[in-house]
This record gives C-alpha cells, sequence and structure tokens, in this order.
C-alpha cells in the first residue's frame, strides 16, 4: 500500500508540474514540487536520492542553462492534499 501511495504522489505531482510549467518552458528555472512522507524512513530517503539526483546531473551537465526549483512538502497521509496545496 505505501509503495502505490508513493506512486500515486509522483504521478500526481508530474501532471501538476507538467500543467504549471507548460507557459515557462523558455525560463532558466522551472519549479516542481515533491510530494513525500517526510515522516517515514522511505521518504527521508527519497528526499535525498531527489536533491543527489539533480546535484550529480547538473555536475555532469554544467552547460545546461534550465534549472529544476525543488520545493518538497509533506504529505501528512493526505497526498492528494498536499500537492494540490498552494506555496
Amino acid at each position: 500500500m505505501a509503495n502505490q501511495k508513493h506512486l500515486f504522489s509522483f504521478i500526481i505531482l508530474l501532471l501538476l508540474s507538467l500543467g504549471r510549467n507548460k507557459h515557462s518552458m523558455a525560463d532558466d528555472v522551472i519549479r516542481v514540487g515533491v510530494v513525500l512522507d517526510l515522516n517515514s524512513t522511505v521518504g527521508e530517503v527519497a528526499e535525498s536520492y531527489i536533491l543527489m539526483a539533480v546535484s550529480d546531473f547538473y555536475a555532469v551537465n554544467a552547460n545546461y542553462r534550465t534549472r529544476l526549483s525543488l520545493f518538497t512538502r509533506d504529505s501528512k497521509d493526505d497526498v492528494v492534499g498536499a500537492a494540490c496545496a498552494e506555496d
């Protein structure tokens, strides 16, 4: 059930980020929301892996002008509510 919860939150997040950032693809910074259960070990590990992946990507591809700006939100057992909440 926990894996389905994380998969669902990732899909919701992806759909929301695609819809919001459609007009800002020419910008240098693209904001991406990350919804995780930060009270769980899986959420904490996932957050650190995501940050490392972005960091490693830009270390290898330093010439890319477009950057991802990640903002993390704790789901607090309500994935849909957290994904829909405004910053």
